[in-house]
């Protein structure tokens, strides 16, 4: 905090009541014969979770001469742990209420080119009150961004570097341009935090997430770290994933996998779970956990099904990691419209992912246009100021980033401050030929306090060039440039993130929609011969595209995936699509049974169903939590017997193993609930086993409701979804087992 006085005894008095010695220290200064205070204070925030040896305050991120001496205790340990370790690690920037560092105010005076000091009083309001105040607070930021940058982030980077490891960071969070902050490292990482709804039928969501406190993941905020990774030529860029996507015990690993395929769908191609706590042997279940996370360790309910996700991870990543993005238009983020608004005694713009990034980025231009951009099939990666002037041009019109990546043209959209550097630079661009359009209107005022006659006369220069690139719709521009537009993709409801490998374009396409999505699609990019990939179930088709209408045929089920591969012609002889659906629903005969195998806290008894139903309603299952068998025959006719290719399921809570007539199908355990049914299995009369697990959650409860002492944890000692104390013992009943139909399909 700062505050200006003018009269010597009104600061002593003030002094004295005020601020105890103890806690503060008093500055003096007399610049141009007035009296400023300088009121500092520690934040004394501790390190949280910190390791043994690790306790104490927090790092100051704003200073390189803090982290110098922070890094020394890790060179022994990362000298001897050389060659077995693959990269450090920082996580998200939540150092809270920090705004001063002791270098501040000459790396101020260095940036901006005046004293802070002669601006106390503007940083001490609690609210600025005209444009002025604003810039001179964004100057402010602006520093504290850069000190963020390279004082500490560049700075973590070359540590890493210099001990032989990789650098992995997650910038968000931090009070800096989050494009700069994830460039300056070797593995940029964002984060999903929460719940989505996503409109998946039998997608569910934990009621008890609070979106308000915590807001809804949002795809654009991934794409600032993979924006960062593209422009630099990254190789690697990650995500911590599932982080509270519901409360403890209760999330099954079909509400994880949309999660995957959306972070994916935002350029990710390196996972990492949140999280896989350590926990010892003979630690009684649940063992160690996290407080915050979705348990991926031993001790899950889902880590006998885990190898399926890992797996199906695994090979989308191999294809993302083995090619390179494909975006042909950068979507300039206007950090300095952030800077300027919002402003008051204290305040740092603090990027964060949760709640607070409605109001950096949900509502703003920047998420308006980036929205009908994606929304309308075009691809677009995220720059900055900074990112801007590393651009190569090309003499075909087109920019070209240091990592190698070829962009064709550059929006600005609805910017309202700018720097003159910035503007200069886009303006010299425009006069050259090079296409680049700012949406709605040009800046509307430089972005810093310190200004002069001949700067606004360069302004106003800049300015003259720039009134005739001003667009209120862009699909002009985008045609005349040869924007690829997938939209045959859009138009149906698909998602898509296009990349390209030596070996022609690859699309990873997803349907995160409601309702099935079937019929000729056209792609842009890939012309002759194709195979599309189910990543989950590992199968291959092929085809050829029509070198004119560059059309193929897709049916993607809600929450399915494939990716559409540019392939050799020699290699392959292309399928034959069949055009007529046949999609069956199977009468089911009772009785059913259901016979418990294995679980705890022991098993109940044979339960006879006249139709498919949870278990849950006997009451004898309200605290069971493992694997219920349940036994239902069905007839076929020899008709659909001949035209049935695969089983699909509804309502299974929340997975299952599958047995047709004794033979394995495969698990079940990603909607939609599908599996191929092998060549001569169906008969006229049928069996069908499903092995049905469900989560813990009943099970916890309850431990809670016996007072069962198993939270056993450091520091902040477990909470729910709502970081209140845990307790399921008041829980309803989670349900549990197969209630849904079966049907049965030719695809």
């Amino acid at each position: 905090s700062v505050a200006l006085f003018d009269e010597n005894e009104f600061v002593k008095e003030l002094f004295s009541k005020q601020f105890p010695k103890s806690l503060h220290e008093l500055v003096i200064e007399k610049p141009n014969q007035k009296l400023y205070v300088v009121y500092q204070t520690l934040t004394k925030q501790m390190v949280k979770r910190a390791a043994p040896g690790g306790e104490g305050l927090v790092m100051d991120h704003f200073s390189q001469k803090a982290f110098e001496t922070y890094q020394k205790p890790f060179l022994n340990t990362l000298q001897k742990a050389s060659g077995h370790l693959r990269a450090i690690y920082n996580d998200s920037y939540e150092a809270f209420g920090a705004n001063w560092t002791g270098e501040l105010l000459n790396k101020f005076q260095e940036l901006n080119g005046y004293d802070l000091r002669t601006k106390w009083n503007v940083l001490a309001k609690d609210k600025a009150e005209n444009e002025e105040e604003n810039q001179i607070w964004a100057d402010y930021h602006r520093t504290i961004s850069h000190l963020v940058q390279y004082d500490f982030t560049k700075n973590f980077h070359q540590f890493a570097l210099q001990n032989g490891v990789q650098s992995r960071d997650q910038a968000h969070g931090s009070p800096g341009n989050l494009l700069d902050l994830y460039s300056e490292v070797a593995i940029p990482e964002s984060e999903f935090f929460g719940s989505k709804p996503y409109p998946i039928p039998g997608y569910r969501i934990d009621p008890d997430y609070d979106s308000t406190t915590f807001g809804i993941p949002d795809i654009k905020i991934i794409k600032l770290a993979s924006s960062a990774a593209h422009f630099y030529g990254k190789k690697l860029v990650t995500s911590e994933t599932a982080t509270w996507l519901g409360n403890h015990f209760k999330v099954s690993l079909a509400q994880v996998k949309p999660v995957v395929d959306e972070v994916m769908l935002g350029g990710v191609n390196h996972l990492f779970f949140h999280g896989a706590t350590y926990s010892p042997p003979e630690v009684k279940w649940p063992g160690w956990l996290f407080y915050a996370s979705t348990n991926f360790n031993y001790n899950s309910h889902f880590w006998s099904v885990l190898p399926e996700l890992n797996g199906y991870i695994e090979r989308c990543q191999s294809r993302l990691q083995n090619a390179k993005s494909d975006a042909d238009i950068m979507l300039y983020f206007p950090m300095e419209d952030i800077w300027h608004k919002g402003n008051g005694k204290g305040k740092l713009h603090t990027m964060e992912l949760h709640a607070n990034s409605r109001i950096w980025m949900k509502n703003t231009p920047f998420a308006h246009w980036a929205n009908l951009f994606q929304q309308n099939g075009f691809q677009a990666d995220y720059v900055s100021d900074e990112m801007l002037s590393k651009l190569k041009l090309n003499p075909n019109k087109t920019f070209t980033s240091p990592g190698g990546q070829t962009y064709k043209i550059l929006f600005l959209p609805a910017v309202d401050f700018l720097s003159l550097q910035t503007f200069e630079l886009v303006s010299k661009w425009i006069q050259m030929g090079y296409p680049v359009y700012f949406l709605e209107h040009w800046p509307q005022n430089r972005n810093t306090w310190n200004w002069s006659e001949n700067l606004q006369l360069r302004w106003e220069n800049a300015k003259e060039h720039v009134m005739l690139r001003v667009l209120g719709d862009p699909r002009d521009a985008l045609k005349k440039h040869g924007i690829t537009h997938e939209e045959g993709l859009s138009s149906a409801g698909l998602s898509y993130f296009r990349k390209k490998s030596s070996n022609g374009y690859v699309y990873f396409v997803a349907n995160l929609s409601s309702s099935p999505k079937e019929g000729t699609i056209r792609l842009s990019k890939i012309n002759g011969f194709y195979k599309v990939v189910d990543p989950l179930h590992q199968k291959e088709t092929y085809g050829k595209i029509d070198s004119k209408l560059k059309n193929l045929f897709l049916r993607l089920e809600p929450g399915e995936t494939v990716f559409i591969e540019q392939i050799a012609a020699q290699k392959i002889v292309p399928q034959k699509v069949v055009n007529d659906y046949f999609f069956k629903e199977l009468d089911l005969k009772g009785p059913i049974a259901i016979n418990f195998t294995k679980g705890s806290p022991s098993l109940p008894n044979l339960i006879q169903l006249e139709k498919p139903t949870y278990w849950t309603l006997d009451t004898s299952t309200h605290y069971f939590s493992g694997q219920g068998v349940y036994k239902i025959h069905f007839q076929l006719d020899s008709a659909s017997i001949a035209q049935a290719k695969f089983l699909h399921c509804t309502d299974i809570r929340d997975w299952a193993q599958v047995k047709l007539n004794g033979k394995s199908l495969g698990t079940i355990w990603s909607i939609p609930f599908k599996l191929e049914i092998q060549n001569g299995l169906l008969q006229t009369e049928n069996e069908l086993e499903l092995a049905v697990n469900n989560v813990s959650a009943n099970y916890v409860r309850l431990l809670d409701q016996q007072k069962v002492n198993w939270k056993n944890f450091y520091e902040i000692n477990f909470v729910d979804i709502r970081y209140k104390p845990f307790d399921a013992s008041k829980w309803p009943v989670e349900p549990a087992g197969f209630a849904g139909k079966l049907f049965v399909s030719n695809r």
